[in-house]
């Protein structure tokens, strides 16, 4: 599979980074209240952060497309 370019890449790390953490504290803190949205919010920021270490080290989409 294709990586896509560059500035995709870094929109898709940015949107794993933000959106996934903060969504499950959202979602975690409306259904089950604050402790637990919290508790929530830490396990997948760290699912996250995991995710694009991988992206970024393992797939390559930290260095710049070679025009």
């Amino acid at each position: 599979m294709k990586k896509p370019p560059y500035e995709y890449r870094l929109l898709i790390i940015m949107a794993i980074l933000t959106l996934i953490p903060i969504g499950a504290t959202q979602l975690g803190w409306y259904l089950y209240g604050k402790q637990v949205g919290f508790n929530f919010g830490m396990v997948a920021g760290t699912i996250a952060v995991i995710l694009a270490a991988y992206l970024m080290y393992q797939k390559g989409w930290r260095e710049e497309d070679e025009d």
